[in-house]
């Protein structure tokens, strides 16, 4: 064969390789998006929860620093006895007449 004629061929198979590649490029970068998508979405709640902790370990601090938390402990194992009242019953009579 001539060689234009096979110069020709290598340039069709190579032009059909260079879309195919680049088709499946762009399948691959789509998937890709969709998982940094996805992956973001996770990062905020991530961020978000820890928002939430950061808070209630700030609340726990001020707890502990302010004495609270030794005074609860302590009132948790020294019991005050408690006055036992008595329950009064209280005896309503009601009485209905028919009398107008």
């Amino acid at each position: 064969m001539n060689e234009v004629l096979h110069a020709n061929i290598f340039f069709i198979i190579a032009s059909i390789a260079t879309v195919a590649f680049a088709i499946m490029v762009c399948i691959a970068m789509y998937y890709v998006i969709k998982i940094l998508i996805s992956i973001r979405a996770i990062l905020e709640r991530v961020e978000e929860g820890s928002d939430m902790i950061a808070e209630d370990i700030t609340t726990v601090r001020n707890f502990v620093t302010k004495g609270a938390f030794i005074s609860h402990l302590m009132g948790l194992f020294i019991k005050t006895p408690k006055k036992s009242r008595t329950k009064r019953a209280n005896k309503k009579t009601t009485v209905i007449s028919d009398s107008k």
